[in-house]
């Protein structure tokens, strides 16, 4: 009875022992979760109200509604961009500038922002030029 006792004991920690070992194969393909998306929805926000802001001539407010929405998302592109034509807007070429490179750092293959910032830059040039 003892002898048995002890074989248990041992079959029962080497279970244990191994199960610890284990392993999973990974989850299937369909289980796992997708890739998280970067949501617009703020920055899409922060643009129309901006766009309302320069419609009224409000250029200063604008341009806070901007960089708030830059705190809260500082790799959008588009913000950037809308910022930097504000700032050509103020007659902060320098600044305008600097803050549509920013943008097409942050780009990527977005021809469409790629092209208004090459706009930008160039406008802020010749009218920095022209000073």
């Amino acid at each position: 009875m003892r002898t048995t006792c002890k074989l248990l004991a041992l079959y029962l920690s080497s279970i244990l022992l191994f199960q610890g070992c284990a392993t999973y194969p990974p989850p299937p393909v369909d289980y796992l979760p997708p890739p998280p998306e970067q949501t617009n929805t703020v920055s899409a926000d922060f643009i129309r109200q901006a766009t309302a802001q320069i419609r009224q001539g409000r250029l200063d407010l604008a341009a806070a509604t901007l960089e708030r929405g830059l705190r809260i998302a500082p790799k959008d592109a588009m913000l950037w961009s809308q910022l930097a034509e504000v700032k050509l807007q103020q007659h902060q070429y320098q600044q305008a500038r600097s803050l549509a490179e920013k943008s097409n750092s942050l780009a990527g293959s977005s021809r469409g922002i790629v092209q208004k910032n090459e706009q930008i830059i160039a406008e802020a040039l010749i009218q920095a030029g022209a000073q």
